[in-house]
């Protein structure tokens, strides 16, 4: 990896850990998957024996209002992840309550409920 490369992908990284560490304040919704995609790993959650993630959009409701976004898992092989993406399961979502376009799922709050580890950053 480049050195603008590494600079960006920490950056991006610890952006993403303050937005998760915001999240923990949010109010919670409860939402269901309705789309699976398998993609390559980010670079963070990629491993030679576990390439791929699995993509998942969800949507959930605020006020009667419908939103959405995307969760990724941990890092998976190809097999795992084609057996996992299966289903509709209940997410349950943090949203921001001025925002709620803007979400985060951590995996501490979806442990129990989808058929994945939830991916987070690691810290530097």
């Amino acid at each position: 990896m480049l050195p603008f490369d590494l600079i960006q992908s920490w950056l991006h990284r610890r952006s993403l850990r303050e937005k998760l560490s915001h999240a923990q304040q949010w109010p919670t919704a409860n939402g269901q998957i309705y789309h699976w995609q398998i993609v390559e790993a980010e670079h963070d959650a990629h491993s030679t024996a576990k390439p791929w993630q699995l993509e998942a959009g969800f949507h959930f409701t605020v006020n009667g209002e419908y939103y959405g976004g995307y969760v990724r898992s941990v890092g998976l092989t190809h097999h795992e992840a084609e057996a996992t993406a299966k289903g509709n399961p209940a997410i349950h979502v943090r949203y921001d309550p001025a925002n709620p376009d803007s979400t985060a799922v951590l995996p501490e709050d979806n442990a129990d409920n989808l058929p994945f580890r939830v991916f987070a950053p690691s810290s530097d």
